[in-house]
């Protein structure tokens, strides 16, 4: 691990990162002090877990009354009394709600079979601020609660907060735009554009490495998978170190090696759908009187044998009922049914073979050497994923290692890293992204004869054009270091003197992203469908643009030179537009891309 430095700011600061995950959310936290070394605080108390030491987890579960208001939420809704009343007053809960943010996927029609709908009149976003706004105030409570003059503190901070919210490695800038309108109704931040960059997105995975980082479990000189094994999705990452440029920058620093991966395999996909589907056959077919408590029957497989299961050797219990409940045709015995160990098992086959194989995929795809894997995440936790795991890898030469506390605070912890020590210089770009444009008629192309018919004679140039090229910004694939920018251009944008170019914004325009298979995608209407509109783009030109005549009609023409830059910043891809004025480049205001 890297010795962290004193914070250099000069007004003392305050980072929150959320993890909000499928099952279960957590919080950690950092005061950032002048000249003083930060340091990662964890939230550990919660309400209605105030009485368990140390818990890191909340379950991610909202209940909302006829109404529509917040009735509980977290821990507070797995409460025996809450449970009670809200079945006396038809409340209506909401889990696994972060999943409705997904990007759409015509291959994922089981996860839409599988996930629970919203409540009525609920959006995604909604829901998604409403678990944020809790969250804060639970974080709130906490650093006012256990920090020394907690309120004065809170005080001196409150109006100088950066938020980190992480997201599976499959999410992009469409559900990191729905996260930070989440952030903005659950009066995170406000919906002023200045205050956009107060919330910061982070992959699972790379807040994952990040917390192997600071927890000394990456060893200097090895490539890395990060295996994050959620409730809902199995994230993986490949890094590689980077050399460090001279003696006096000993910073340890990766950079990713492929395309982060994400499969919506986790456990409540496989293994709890596979055992309800076991118990509930096996009770329909005894026609058992227990049938009616299915429900409640595989929630405590989750909640527990789920976690603790080891072995196919050894019978498995859930332990659901009370001491006289029994049904022997079932095995049920004691409040609990006993099953066989190699049945359990086999729930977790599915699960199982989709890590084994993603990590083999990461492996394959990276062009260095990989030596490590690391599983963090909750469906961590379970000793026989993990001794399963760690048999299959000997044969592939990796070695399985799960750090310290990696189910309770990983991503949360590791979020906080990322901001502090920014240990990941370099991603992958996922896909192909550009502009479209016009393209001088050249009748010796062969693209441009076959799209003869719809080209037209621009009037401010006679000159004939081919529209509907994809003029590529940023390639898919490419190596992109946080600080290193993409241009593109220059293009010219004509406007008739009629318009009044001056002190006005041009036409917007979009950039777009190509997600097919072509190497090398030119032509809007070769593999139309792939094509995707991110964001637009506005030139805010303050200055009048060069005149130009048409040297045919006479008319006269505003003429605009500008080119299109595309930067990732942390993990977030942004599009500026630049030209130049008196001699000097200026620039446009930054556009998150999605985020309109």
């Amino acid at each position: 691990m890297n010795p962290r430095k004193p914070y250099d700011g000069t007004r003392r600061n305050l980072l929150i990162a959320m993890d909000v995950g499928t099952t279960y959310s957590g919080a950690s936290y950092c005061l950032l002090d002048p000249s003083v070394v930060p340091e990662i605080q964890t939230v550990t108390r919660f309400p209605a877990r105030e009485h368990v030491g140390g818990d890191a987890k909340i379950p991610s579960i909202i209940y909302y009354g006829q109404d529509g208001s917040v009735k509980a939420v977290g821990a507070e809704a797995t409460q025996e009394g809450i449970l009670e009343k809200a079945e006396d007053e038809d409340w209506v809960p909401s889990k696994w709600f972060k999943l409705h943010l997904r990007p759409n996927d015509k291959d994922e029609d089981t996860v839409d079979q599988a996930i629970p709908p919203l409540p009525p009149n609920k959006s995604a976003v909604t829901v998604f601020s409403d678990f944020l706004r809790y969250l804060f105030q639970c974080t709130k409570d906490f650093i006012i609660q256990s920090t020394p003059y907690g309120v004065s503190v809170w005080e001196s901070v409150e109006d100088n907060i950066q938020f980190m919210l992480s997201h599976p490695n499959g999410w992009e800038g469409a559900q990191q735009s729905q996260m930070r309108r989440a952030a903005i109704l659950a009066g995170l931040i406000t919906d002023l554009k200045e205050d956009h960059g107060k919330v910061q997105f982070v992959t699972e995975g790379e807040a994952s490495l990040h917390y192997c980082l600071n927890n000394g479990c990456v060893t200097p000189g090895l490539g890395v998978v990060i295996v994050d094994a959620g409730g809902g999705t199995i994230d993986l990452s490949s890094y590689e170190p980077e050399d460090s440029k001279s003696d006096a920058q000993k910073k340890m620093s990766f950079r990713e090696m492929t395309r982060p991966q994400c499969y919506f395999t986790g456990s409540i996909f496989n293994v709890k759908d596979k055992a309800r589907q076991y118990l509930q056959n096996k009770l329909k077919l005894a026609e058992s009187r227990f049938l009616e408590d299915i429900d409640y029957i595989c929630d405590c497989f989750d909640k527990t044998t789920k976690l603790t299961f080891k072995s196919p050797d050894e019978p498995a219990f859930i332990k659901f009922g009370r001491a006289r409940d029994r049904d022997l045709d079932v095995g049920i015995k004691s409040g609990q049914m006993k099953l066989s160990g190699t049945d359990v098992a086999k729930f977790f086959e599915p699960s199982i073979q989709s890590i084994m194989n993603a990590i083999i995929l990461q492996q394959k795809s990276c062009a260095n050497k990989v030596d490590v894997v690391f599983l963090v995440g909750g469906f961590a936790a379970n000793d026989y994923l993990f001794k399963t795991l760690t048999e299959f890898l000997k044969s592939t030469g990796l070695n399985l290692c799960r750090p310290q506390n990696y189910s309770n605070k990983a991503v949360a912890d590791g979020a906080v890293s990322l901001y502090l020590d920014h240990f990941v210089t370099s991603r992958i770009a996922r896909w192909h992204y550009g502009i479209k444009v016009y393209e001088e008629f050249n009748a010796f192309d062969p693209g441009h004869a076959q799209r003869e018919q719809t080209s037209e004679i621009r009037l401010a140039t006679n000159k004939r054009m081919v529209p509907g090229r994809f003029s590529t910004i940023l390639s898919k694939n490419t190596s992109v270091a946080a600080t290193t920018e993409f241009r593109q251009g220059p293009y010219t944008h004509f406007r008739e003197e009629s318009e009044i170019w001056k002190r006005s914004p041009m036409t917007p325009f979009k950039i777009y992203c190509y997600r097919g298979m072509q190497q090398t995608p030119k032509w809007f209407d070769e593999d139309a469908d792939n094509y995707i509109a991110l964001c637009d783009v506005e030139v805010d030109v303050q200055a009048p643009a060069q005149l130009h005549r048409n040297v045919l009609t006479g008319k006269i023409y505003y003429e605009f030179e500008y080119s299109v830059i595309l930067s990732f910043g942390l993990t977030e891809l942004k599009a500026q537009v630049a030209w130049i004025e008196g001699g000097v480049e200026k620039r446009g205001p930054a556009t998150s891309i999605y985020d309109n």
